[in-house]
């Protein structure tokens, strides 16, 4: 993970999207991401 996560997520949230994680049962981790369509904000 390291800086590449915190770097994702700059990216993602600068374009108006929501980066989170949550468990993966029983091992691991899932990322998820969502994203505006374009030209969408949200605020």
């Amino acid at each position: 993970m390291g800086m590449g996560l915190a770097i994702s997520r700059s990216i993602i949230e600068a374009h108006g999207g929501r980066l989170w994680a949550t468990a993966n049962a029983p091992h691991g981790t899932v990322f998820q991401f969502t994203l505006p369509l374009r030209g969408e904000r949200v605020s």
